[in-house]
């Protein structure tokens, strides 16, 4: 909303006369007692109906009330009046604004500077119109100037900020946002701009204090108490963002949003009956919530109940962020119908360890008598292509029709098969693994070759809690007849260097240029360790031994207490049991290093 402000009996410019009723009505009005002031001003004009001011602060009065059709036509009297008061002609442009008329503010408010060039009030009311004309260059300059005028005119700078973020100039207004906070300390609006503003930039700790301000000053703030909530759990503060969403709900009991939230943040703590239950609530107070519906598909699959689970996981694709993100293309969505003789393009999503683990399905269609494309991460088209089942790879969206697509992680609640189809599925190119062959044989000798992996998408939601630092894994160096491969990419790769001293890791990554090169080394390896990301995927998929690290509260995929995977055959879980806490998970894999030790 726009802070257009009125011009109040208090903000004229000019000299007026003051006859005792239009002095008793401003006193009046001035102290917000609105009655008495309109009876004022309607028995100055009983005696001098030609009264400009008279009709003026009777318009403005109406204006304040919503009455707007009757602002219009006593304002526009008092102008006929007095066509030169330039408060008149701003009041009479914030009238035309108020009725959703911008062209006609706009040409009231520069009649009104051209014979006030300083008023600031009118500046920054153009400033309004114009921005909702999207003249955004001249807006700014009429909030500057009022700015420049006035500095410290706390309207201007938020509306100056407003523009700002229409603009996607986010920087320069929370700047504005939180220089009208020092302006007016005891407002919580500005605070409030900035701490939204903020959080979109996922600068939590910086949105929580500008939440956590707002807070004091308003404990009862729904809105600043949600956000406060919400920069708290982005933070994985789980435990102070519920008592912050539960204060939020007794403010407002029946928010299924606020229902949906403190589930998510009891997922975070793995507190999955108590998130249960809130995710239901919120579905029984809005059962059109996909937020709600997809979180408890992922615990009814956490848990192994996989008919319902797929069938809620479909929520995913109508999340706000599914609406955002999911790939649609024109033709026919499959949705169970017989295969035989047809061409079904498989469609990614979400991220590569999630294409590599639903892709499995691929041969189950293609026995139903489907010819199957898949459209894929540019980085998995080459192991694609020697997959069986897997007919064509595309990388970018198709050009030709098919007879239907399907999003890769809705196989599942399309075919509802069990057991899941968990023999390796993909394959290395035999070239590429000669030539890692001969490689790692000639680095790791006798020993047993372990890849590693300690860390994964840092944009990931939980990767705070997937991955650790390669330091924490130091004790697994202590195991004799290892030799270690690390197949780490991205930034956590300079953490080589830290123990290289004292724990020899051959270095792969860089030769490593998409997943067919990766899984071509994965093939000369006896044993990958990883934390939850795709190169566990892929290991399994290939039927590898993999040994997965997992935080307390891992990824639905993997359920819940298993030490094995019903998705690998070859993989073996190892769980914190306390969130965060890595210290007995990497003493438990040492152990079984050295059990397993040849």
């Amino acid at each position: 909303m726009d802070r257009s402000t009125i011009l109040s009996p208090a903000d004229h410019r000019t000299p007026i006369p003051t006859p005792p009723l239009l002095n008793e009505g401003l006193m009046h009005h001035r102290a917000g007692r609105l009655g008495e002031a309109e009876a004022a001003y309607l028995q100055l004009l009983d005696t001098d109906p030609l009264n400009a001011h008279a009709l003026h602060y009777l318009g403005v009065l109406s204006l304040q009330r919503g009455e707007l059709a009757s602002a219009a036509d006593l304002i526009d009297q008092a102008i006929r009046l007095m066509p030169k008061e330039a408060v008149f002609l701003g009041n009479r442009g914030l009238t035309a604004a108020r009725l959703s008329d911008p062209v006609t503010a706009a040409a009231f408010y520069r009649k009104a500077l051209a014979l006030a060039p300083n008023f600031a009030n009118a500046h920054n009311n153009l400033g309004n119109a114009l921005l909702v004309l999207r003249q955004f260059d001249e807006a700014e300059s009429h909030y500057r100037k009022a700015l420049e005028l006035e500095p410290r005119f706390t309207d201007a700078l938020l509306n100056l900020g407003r523009l700002l973020e229409t603009v996607s100039r986010r920087e320069e207004a929370i700047t504005c946002y939180r220089h009208a906070a020092r302006l007016v300390p005891d407002d919580v609006r500005p605070v409030i701009k900035a701490g939204t503003l903020l959080n979109h930039a996922r600068r939590y700790a910086e949105a929580a204090v500008c939440f956590e301000q707002a807070v004091v000053r308003e404990p009862k703030h729904l809105y600043a108490l949600f956000q406060l909530a919400y920069a708290y759990e982005s933070q994985h503060r789980f435990d102070d963002a519920l008592t912050l969403y539960r204060r939020a709900l007794a403010l407002s009991p029946d928010s299924a949003v606020l229902h949906n939230n403190i589930g998510c943040a009891l997922v975070g703590l793995a507190r999955y009956d108590e998130a249960d239950e809130s995710f239901r609530q919120a579905i029984r107070l809005d059962p059109a919530l996909s937020e709600s519906h997809d979180q408890l598909g992922m615990s009814f699959l956490r848990r192994g109940d996989f008919l319902q689970g797929w069938d809620l996981f479909e929520h995913r694709k109508t999340t706000a962020a599914g609406l955002r993100n999911y790939r649609r293309p024109a033709f026919a969505e499959w949705q169970g119908e017989p295969l035989a003789g047809k061409r079904l393009l498989l469609v990614r999503e979400q991220g590569v360890g999630d294409q590599i683990q639903f892709i499995r399905f691929a041969p189950v269609l293609e026995q139903l008598g489907a010819t199957i494309d898949a459209w894929v991460a540019p980085e998995l088209a080459e192991l694609c292509r020697c997959m069986p089942g897997i007919n064509q790879v595309l990388t970018e969206a198709p050009v030709q029709e098919y007879d239907y697509w399907c999003h890769v992680m809705s196989v599942p609640s399309r075919l509802r098969i069990s057991p899941i189809p968990c023999a390796p599925y993909m394959f290395a190119d035999r070239t590429r693994a000669d030539i890692w062959r001969a490689s790692t044989n000639r680095l790791a000798g006798d020993a047993r070759k372990v890849g590693l992996v300690w860390a994964g998408n840092p944009d990931h939601y939980y990767d705070a809690f997937r991955s650790l630092r390669l330091s924490a894994l130091e004790p697994l160096a202590e195991v004799p007849g290892n030799a270690w491969f690390a197949i780490q990419k991205g930034p956590a790769q300079a953490e080589l260097a830290g123990v290289a001293q004292h724990w020899p890791i051959h270095v792969s990554a860089d030769e490593l240029q998409d997943f067919a090169d990766t899984a071509a080394l994965i093939e000369n390896l006896d044993l990958v360790i990883t934390v939850d990301t795709s190169v566990a995927h892929l290991a399994g998929a290939l039927g590898k031994p993999v040994w997965v690290l997992l935080a307390a509260q891992p990824d639905f995929r993997w359920m819940m207490s298993r030490s094995d995977s019903l998705w690998y055959r070859s993989a073996r879980l190892f769980r914190q049991t306390t969130l965060g806490e890595w210290t007995d998970v990497v003493a438990e894999v040492g152990a079984a290093l050295r059990e397993t030790c040849p």
